[in-house]
């Protein structure tokens, strides 16, 4: 005979798997006998589903050790938000079974029929997918019915084998005890004392694990914004102090007055060339013989048209 590899368990690794499946039993009765006490009333299944998801996750990481105080507390915590959309649910699933009647009817167009079997199948999966992580979801954060929908839904899209493996686990039973009704019959108290709470202990590993992910993803996309923000930051710093730098070494600009007093200077600057080509020995009998255009040349800072013609407009000439 081969021996086996396998290392022997130790006293100590038995009695630890012994008390952890001890306490996962434990907890799964627990769970279970608060589910069902809490879903008596009917309309607060979706609560009393959301609470129990809850406590199951917060059990298994440690977080919670006592059932019936944490079951109460979340219960009242998410009641209003679950109550909610466990009627959203109830209304949907009335208006799949009366899609379900109008295509079991006989129609006179065989593509008819075809047509709303398709679409029937179709929100028959969409439904699936969004409860999937819908109750979990509305017991494990804080959020609002809508983001609630809209994100059990994304997170079925994403984590596709999971969704699947949690609808299995719910829907398999269920529809096993509808078509074979002497399955019910023999398991019913079953259902009473602990189905309910080994589906919602053994399909929360899998949600927990799923949640932890998506968390995780958010933190990195939260932290990654976080440095591309920094890095933002920190280029127009350096660009301000680069232009600060430069605008402190360049010569500081002119500044401009206005049209009017550019004509002044230029007029001031004209009639100082004037006086200084004037001879200092000049015959006053000599006068200008283009005295008027020159008098109109002065004006308007030497900007009229007579500084290089004369009246009849032919050019001056130097002598």
């Amino acid at each position: 005979m081969k021996q086996s590899n396998k290392p022997a368990e130790k006293p100590d690794q038995r009695e630890w798997r012994m008390k952890k499946g001890l306490d996962a039993f434990g907890n799964m009765f627990g769970l279970n006998v608060c589910f069902v006490i809490a879903c008596l009333p009917v309309i607060t299944i979706g609560a009393s589903l959301s609470a129990t998801y809850a406590m199951a996750i917060r059990l298994q990481e440690g977080e919670e050790e006592t059932i019936l105080h944490g079951f109460i507390h979340e219960f009242k915590r998410s009641f209003k938000q679950a109550t909610i959309a466990w009627l959203l649910v109830l209304v949907a699933g009335a208006i799949l079974w009366a899609e379900n009647v109008l295509i079991n009817n006989d129609f006179t167009t065989p593509g008819i029929t075809i047509f709303y079997t398709i679409i029937f199948y179709l929100e028959l999966l969409l439904v699936a997918l969004t409860l999937a992580f819908l109750f979990p979801m509305i017991g494990r954060y804080n959020t609002t019915i809508k983001l609630a929908f809209k994100n059990s839904l994304l997170l079925s899209v994403g984590y596709v084998w999971s969704a699947i493996k949690i609808i299995v686990a719910w829907w398999a039973p269920i529809i096993l005890s509808i078509v074979y009704p002497m399955i019910f019959i023999y398991t019913w108290y079953l259902w009473l004392l602990l189905l309910f709470g080994v589906i919602i202990w053994g399909t929360s590993h899998t949600i927990r694990k799923v949640f932890k992910r998506n968390e995780e993803a958010l933190d990195a996309t939260s932290e990654k914004k976080k440095e591309e923000a920094a890095e933002a930051e920190e280029k127009a710093k350096r660009i301000e102090e680069k232009r600060k730098k430069l605008g402190s070494d360049l010569p500081p600009k002119k500044q401009l007055t206005g049209i009017a007093s550019k004509a002044n200077v230029l007029k001031a600057e004209n009639q100082k060339n004037q006086q200084q080509s004037k001879p200092s020995t000049g015959n006053a009998n000599n006068k200008n013989p283009n005295k008027n255009s020159s008098s109109k040349s002065t004006q308007n800072g030497g900007w009229y048209r007579g500084d290089k013609y004369n009246n009849k407009g032919n050019k001056n000439k130097k002598k």
